[in-house]
C-alpha cells in the first residue's frame, strides 16, 4: 500500500513530505491505481490539494493509493485508521463504498465520494457526496414540473449511465403526476430518421433526453424541436468546442457552476487545473467541494450549507445534496440562462 503523507504547504504542491510524517489529520482514499479510474481519481486528489493551499488550514493530508478491488480499498483504509486520521475522503466508486459501508473497519468519520451500489443504511458518521446523474435526472423532473409542464417523451442511449438516468427521471415525473407520453432508445445502428418522423407529430410538453455529449450531438437534430429538450450534465463534455457542439443548441440541462457559471465568485477563488482534460474537470471540481466538506466535519460542524463550486451543497441525513444550476447550450456553449454566451451579440 503506498502511502505520500504532506504537510500542508507541501500537500497543495504535491510534493511528498519525509516518510517519517505520520498521523494525517485527513485522509483521501482514491483508485490512483487503478488502470480505469486514476485518471478521475487523480483530478479529485488535485481539486483537493488546491482548495486546501486557498483555504489555509494547517492541516496534514495522507494518500493512500488503492485499486478498484474491495479488498484494496478496506486495506487501506484500515491502514489510515491505524496511522490516526481522523476523518477519511473516499472511497470514490459505488462498490468501494458499499464495501466500506458494510464492513466492520468502519471507525473514523469518512466522506465516500459516491453513492453505494443499493440503497444500503449507512452507518452513523458516514457521508456521500458525489456527481451522481441519479439525483440531477430527479431535480429536472422536479424543475419541469414546478414548471407547470405536464407530458414527457424519453428519448435515451442504450449505455448503462444513460439509462439508469431515464429511469430515474420517469420513477420522480410519475410521481410528481407527470405522463410520459412515449420513450424511445437509441444506438449507433438506430435509423435516426425513423425517429424523426415518429416524433414529427408527437404531443408532448417536453423530451428528456438521456445521452453523453457525442451521443446528443447525433440524435438532437432528429427530435422535434417544438419540443423542449432537458438533460442532465452527462450531454456537456465540458468542452468548447462551438461548432462541433452547435447540435447541442437549445438543450436545457443542470451543471456544476465550476463549468457554466466560471465567472461566479465561489468558482473564480479557486485555480484552474493545468493539463487536465475537458472531461475530467467536473472531478477536479469535485475534490475543491470534498475538501470544504472534510473540513466542515472535521471541525464538528453538525449542519451544513456550502456555495460549492459543484452547487449548494446542504446536508441531508447521511447525504451531500448537490444542486446545480440551470443551464443552456447557447453558440455550442453550457451557460446558465442569464449568461452570454462567446459570440453572442449583447449590442
Amino acid at each position: 500500500m503506498g502511502l505520500c503523507v504532506a504537510a500542508d504547504n507541501e500537500a497543495s504542491t504535491g510534493v511528498a513530505a519525509p516518510a517519517g510524517v505520520v498521523q494525517p489529520a485527513l485522509v483521501l482514499l482514491l483508485p490512483l491505481a487503478s488502470p480505469d479510474f486514476a485518471r478521475p481519481a487523480e483530478a479529485v486528489r488535485q481539486g483537493f490539494m488546491a482548495a486546501l493551499k486557498h483555504s489555509g488550514e494547517k492541516l496534514t493530508v495522507g494518500v493512500f493509493p488503492t485499486d478498484a478491488s474491495s479488498e484494496s480499498i478496506l486495506a487501506g483504509y484500515e491502514q489510515a485508521v491505524k496511522l490516526g486520521a481522523r476523518l477519511v475522503v473516499g472511497p470514490m466508486t459505488r462498490r468501494g463504498v458499499s464495501a466500506l459501508a458494510a464492513s466492520a473497519l468502519f471507525s473514523v468519520p469518512t466522506l465516500g465520494l459516491n453513492l453505494p451500489e443499493d440503497k444500503i443504511a449507512l452507518p452513523p458518521r458516514f457521508y456521500t457526496f458525489g456527481l451522481a446523474l441519479e439525483a440531477e435526472a430527479q431535480l429536472v423532473a422536479r424543475r419541469a414540473a414546478a414548471e407547470n409542464l405536464k407530458s414527457a417523451i424519453l428519448v435515451s442511449a442504450k449505455g448503462p449511465l444513460a439509462q439508469r438516468s431515464r429511469a430515474t427521471f420517469a420513477e420522480t415525473w410519475t410521481r410528481l403526476g407527470g405522463v410520459i407520453a412515449e420513450s424511445y432508445d437509441f444506438d449507433a445502428h438506430t435509423d435516426l430518421s425513423a425517429l424523426r418522423q415518429a416524433l414529427a407529430n408527437a404531443r408532448a410538453d417536453l423530451i428528456f433526453l438521456a445521452a453523453d455529449t457525442q451521443q446528443a450531438r447525433a440524435v438532437h437534430p432528429f427530435l422535434n424541436h417544438r419540443i423542449a429538450v432537458f438533460a442532465t450534465s452527462q450531454v456537456n463534455s465540458g468542452g468548447n468546442d462551438l461548432l462541433a457542439n452547435g447540435d447541442l443548441n437549445g438543450i436545457r440541462f443542470v451543471d456544476m457552476p465550476w463549468l457554466v457559471q466560471p465567472d461566479h465568485p465561489a468558482v473564480m477563488v479557486y485555480p484552474r487545473p493545468q493539463g487536465i482534460a475537458d472531461d475530467l474537470e467536473r472531478f477536479y471540481a469535485l475534490g475543491i467541494d470534498a475538501f470544504r466538506i472534510a473540513a466542515e466535519l472535521l471541525h464538528g460542524s453538525r449542519t451544513l450549507s456550502l456555495d460549492g463550486v459543484t452547487g449548494k451543497i446542504t446536508l441531508n441525513g447521511n447525504q451531500m445534496a448537490r444542486e446545480p444550476v440551470p443551464a443552456v447550450f447557447r453558440n455550442g456553449v453550457g451557460v446558465t440562462p442569464d449568461h452570454d454566451a462567446p459570440g453572442e451579440d449583447t449590442r
